[in-house]
C-alpha cells in the first residue's frame, strides 16, 4: 500500500470537511485554518516516511507531484503571469478548470493559496510543496531505516 497515496486522498476529504464545516462563507482565513493546513501538510510528511520504512521505492512518493505538474502545465500559467493574474478569474482564461483541479487537489494547502493569490505563486507553491513534503519524509524514514540495520 502507498501510503502517500493514500495519506493525500485523506487530507483531501478531511480538509473539504473541516471547510465546509465553517459557519459562513465570508469567514476570513484564520491561524485555525493554518494550524490544520499544517496538521495535514504533516501527514504527508509521515505518510513519506512511512513509505520509506516499508522498503518502498522513492518513486511512491512522487506520483502526487507528478500529477501536480500535469495539472500545472495544462493550466497554461505562463502565459497568465503578470500584474493582474488572479487565479480564481475565468476572464480571457480557457484554462480555468486546470488551475482550479490543481487548487481543490491541493485543498489541504488552502489558506496558503489565498494569501498568494494574484501573485502567480498560489499554482507554483503546491506543486513545489507536494515533492518536497514525502520526499523530506521519504529522506527522513531511508536514513532512520539504514541506522537501524
Amino acid at each position: 500500500m502507498n501510503y502517500v497515496t493514500v495519506i493525500y486522498l485523506l487530507n483531501l476529504v478531511l480538509y473539504a470537511m473541516y471547510f465546509f464545516g465553517r459557519i459562513g462563507s465570508e469567514v476570513p482565513i484564520s491561524g485555525l485554518d493554518f494550524t490544520v493546513s499544517g496538521i495535514l501538510s504533516l501527514l504527508l510528511i509521515f505518510a513519506g516516511y512511512l513509505n520509506a520504512k516499508k522498503g518502498m521505492i522513492y518513486r511512491t512518493v512522487l506520483w502526487v507531484f507528478f500529477v501536480n505538474v500535469f495539472l500545472f502545465t495544462c493550466s497554461g500559467v505562463f502565459d497568465q503571469f503578470g500584474s493582474n493574474f488572479n487565479i480564481l478569474s475565468t476572464g480571457n482564461s480557457d484554462t480555468f478548470l486546470f488551475s482550479l483541479a490543481l487548487l481543490v487537489y491541493n485543498g489541504y494547502l488552502f489558506p496558503l493559496t489565498v494569501v498568494l493569490d494574484g501573485s502567480g505563486l498560489a499554482l507554483i507553491i503546491p506543486v513545489v510543496l507536494s515533492f518536497i513534503l514525502p520526499s523530506l519524509g521519504y529522506m527522513i524514514g531511508k536514513k532512520l531505516y539504514q541506522n537501524a540495520r
